[in-house]
């Protein structure tokens, strides 16, 4: 089913969509890392049952609560004489010190002291792991929903990375957007809700990317999928509505949902299904060049796994809050990083997912520099945070020499990191870049198409290496200009799947596609289909495409390299199948040409058969003035007159027209000529010629066609003439200066059998005297068209005869070719124009 929103306004709707969840991250990140970083003074606090105080517990030995003489189970009372009620107030009030001295009362065995205890902010290094893994996730997501909006795979993979940029920060804090203190306020209720859509963010991850593992690289099939899918989804609901119930059923403050084993537990079930369902799909690509692609991927997934495992046993068995653990401990944790950079890499190398997405080159460059950038920050906020010991006193000396190494350091190793991406992503575009955009310009002197696929074949292999090239036509009318072209042979047909194939990825599609498991699910080819795409070893198809309509394509293997065909690859290419549309087109209309000349040139002799059929001038019957004119609509008609000499007084005068025009009806009117001057041999009265002539015809001729005549027999001894008509137009006989119209019933011929042809067939004798006129003639005279499409009309006719009766009959034969043209005017003939007019003279 077509999608109804067009490409462009989805990717208008996937750009709002990410910069909503971009924000509510950047917010996110924001607030836990900068504006409510949390204070931490090593140690943990509890509520007491007496809420104006805390349970001071879990000191860290050699941290600041133990150097500052605090002990387990003392009472914390007030921060800075700030008393409080519950922790979350406390603090608030802690919070808002940083990197400072500040004062403790606290309460020990009933005595009331007063303690002097360095503070500092903690840096939550499992949120920020979460936090960039996240955004990572939404910035290849985006390169790939923008890339091709309308696909399956796309969408789904678009609002996976949307659902981590907003759901993975939930395992580093458990207020994503920070703690809620005034739950009467508006923005309170706002910054609840979009705490929800973190947690709602980090449910719909899990299914999603089991979802999204189970259609790419390739799509499993199941017996009932929906139902499939509704487990899947249904399940990652099952743990926080569970906990949600229990915190209402039993009165609890809160439960920390994804804080205990169940939800970890579920978590990772949800990774390893997905994980399981990629190595499962991996094994069963055929693909060099996507095994590659995918597998970096793999080594990805096996990378972050470690980092996965490690802080999902960290959380499992480590039971101490983040804080009051040493951040060094949790370092592996950036292993996770892989899995988005992994994506990113083959998405931008090799085009997975069918992503043709532009990512120019001094964007590539700007995101580097912001990343070097942002990796210098980072160790300014870890130094800053956890060297406190090792530079207590020193610290404005740290932080100058921290600055100075940066100036000196940053433009090295940005260089070096642009150097590195440089080579890793454009190098090669470059250097075959330049000769293929020489050898188009050499296409422009190739008018031959066979030599042409044999010059784009030789420079694809010279400068990409790619030796697997062929050429699919739909259309026969050009698959004859390469039927031996070894190019056009070189794919097999797999029992007519492959051209099945083709032309339903051509069914809509207009643009060059690159075929692998992801477009083979979207454009929904069949098993045997698919493998004919396979097994022709094609990984991207360019279509030819001449006046909107496509003809076929020109289909390229894999690159040595194994990479996807970047973007400039294909819009070079696609200037091939663009020069070869040309060639194409010159080939096909220099071939249509030279058939046409043959055709003219065989309508110019079969023409001159056709004159050469029609009888001569000169009959020798004495009292007969006779002259004849034929002119086909086309070079050769299907109208035709004849006189046939019968004895030294009777002439046979034949005008016939068979139905439709050009070669078909030529070839009738000679075959019906043949039969008439057999005919005229055998039976000597018209109606009896025309009867014999219907019992031959009506056996060979097609049902949809007929023909109409009218024959007489002049008879100059005895000054009379016979007239039978076979359905053709009346005869015109002028007799002092009146002009009747004889009219005899009959049929035409071959419309009926012998008995009913015979039945309404009608001979008709008249005397003739000298001067009289008798013309025979087709419908094309009377029908004759202006521009206007006006008919001339047998009343025009009529009054040509009688304005041109003292004329010989050639006179008035040439008086009715000059009238009709007038009449025409710039029109063209519409249908063939065929007369014969006999003059009686001499007649004594």
């Amino acid at each position: 089913m077509k999608n109804k929103i067009s490409e462009n306004n989805l990717r208008f709707i996937f750009i709002i969509i990410t910069l909503i969840f971009l924000a509510i991250s950047l917010t996110s990140g924001y607030i836990n890392l900068v504006s409510q970083r949390m204070t931490t003074d090593d140690c943990l606090w509890l509520d007491d049952k007496d809420s104006t105080s805390l349970i001071i517990t879990q000191i860290i030995p050699g941290g600041v609560a133990d150097k500052a003489g605090l002990k387990d189970q003392d009472r914390l009372q007030a921060i800075n004489g700030k008393s409080f009620v519950g922790s979350v107030k406390a603090m608030e009030i802690l919070n808002r010190y940083s990197n400072e001295n500040i004062t403790y009362t606290i309460s020990r065995n009933g005595m009331i002291t007063d303690v002097s205890i360095y503070v500092y902010k903690f840096f939550n290094l499992i949120f920020l792991v979460a936090w960039l893994l996240g955004l990572g996730f939404l910035a290849v997501a985006l390169m790939v929903g923008y890339s091709k909006p309308s696909e399956y795979t796309s969408k789904l993979f678009f609002f996976l990375g949307c659902t981590a940029s907003t759901g993975l920060i939930v395992l580093g804090t458990d207020y994503p957007l920070g703690m809620v203190q005034s739950p009467d306020t508006f923005i309170t209720i706002a910054l609840y809700s979009i705490n929800y859509i973190c947690i709602l963010s980090f449910i719909l991850f899990q299914p999603l990317f089991t979802h999204f593992f189970l259609v790419f690289p390739i799509k499993y099939e199941f017996r009932n999928p929906k139902l499939i899918f509704i487990f899947l989804y249904a399940g990652a609901f099952i743990f926080p509505v569970a906990s949600h119930i229990a915190v209402f059923i039993f009165h609890l403050k809160s439960i920390l949902i994804y804080g205990y084993s169940p939800g970890l537990f579920i978590f990772a079930l949800y990774m390893l299904i997905g994980v399981r369902a990629f190595r499962k799909s991996l094994k069963k690509i055929d693909d060099i060049s996507l095994i590659k692609s995918l597998k970096v991927i793999s080594r990805g997934f096996l990378i972050s796994g470690i980092g996965a495992f490690y802080l999902l046993g960290f959380k499992f068995f480590f039971n101490k809050p983040i804080f009051l653990v040493n951040p060094w401990y949790l370092l592996p944790l950036i292993t996770i990083w892989a899995i988005p950079l992994t994506f990113g890499f083959s998405i931008i190398k090799y085009r997975i997912l069918d992503s043709e997405f532009v990512v120019k080159k001094g964007l590539i460059f700007g995101i580097v520099s912001v990343i070097i950038i942002g990796i210098y920050l980072l160790l300014v906020l870890v130094l800053d945070s956890y060297s406190s010991d090792i530079f207590e006193g020193g610290r404005k000396f740290f932080t100058i020499a921290f600055i100075i190494v940066v100036t000196f350091t940053f433009d090295f190793v940005n260089q070096k990191a642009k150097g590195f991406v440089d080579k890793l992503f454009y190098r090669e575009r470059y250097n075959y870049r330049k000769s293929l955009l020489g050898f188009s310009q050499e296409l422009s002197y190739i008018n031959n198409v066979n030599e042409l696929l044999e010059k784009i074949c030789s420079s694809v292999s010279e400068t990409m290496g790619v030796k697997d090239l062929n050429v699919w036509l739909k259309d026969n009318e050009y698959k004859k200009l390469l039927e031996k072209h070894r190019l056009c042979i070189n794919y097999i047909d797999y029992g007519n799947s492959f051209d099945k194939a083709m032309e339903k990825i051509y069914r809509i599609n207009r643009e060059p596609i690159q075929l692998g498991s992801a477009s083979f699910t979207d454009l929904k080819l069949s098993e045997d289909e698919r493998k004919a795409i396979a097994g022709n070893k094609i990984n991207l198809s360019i279509p030819i495409i001449i006046k909107n309509e496509v003809i076929g394509a020109l289909n390229f293997g894999s690159k040595p390299s194994g990479k996807a065909y970047s973007d400039e690859d294909i819009d070079l290419l696609k200037t091939l199948a663009l020069q070869s549309v040309i060639s194409f087109e010159n080939s096909r209309l220099k071939i249509e040409e030279m058939s046409r000349r043959k055709f003219e040139d065989e309508l110019k002799i079969a023409r001159k058969i056709q004159d050469s059929m029609l009888p001569i001038a000169d009959y020798n019957i004495k009292g007969l003035d006779i002259s004849g004119y034929s002119e086909p609509a086309r070079s050769i008609g299907g109208d035709f007159y004849d006189l046939i000499k019968l004895d030294e007084h009777r002439l046979l005068v034949i005008v016939a027209d068979v139905s439709g025009k050009g070669i078909p009806a030529a070839l009738y009117m000679s075959k019906v000529q043949a039969m008439i001057q057999f005919a005229s041999e055998i039976f000597k009265s018209p109606a009896d010629i025309l009867r014999e002539a219907n019992k031959q015809i009506y056996s060979q001729i097609e049902r949809k066609s007929f023909i109409t005549m009218v024959a007489a027999i002049f008879d100059t001894e005895n000054n009379s003439v016979k007239i039978a008509r076979a359905g053709h137009n009346p005869v015109l006989h002028y007799s002092r200066g009146k002009v009747d119209i004889l009219q005899s019933k009959g049929l035409g011929l071959g419309l009926e059998v012998e008995n009913l042809f015979d039945k309404y067939l009608e001979e008709k004798e008249y005397k003739t005297e000298n001067g009289d006129l008798f013309l025979f003639y087709s419908d094309g005279l009377n029908e004759s068209m202006n521009v206007n499409k006006e008919e001339l009309g047998l009343e025009n006719v009529i009054e040509i005869l009688k304005s041109n009766s003292n004329l010989p009959a050639a006179g008035i034969q040439n008086e009715i070719i000059k009238n009709v043209n007038n009449f025409r005017g710039g029109a063209e003939q519409n249908d063939d124009i065929t007369f014969a007019v006999v003059k009686i003279s001499g007649v004594s």
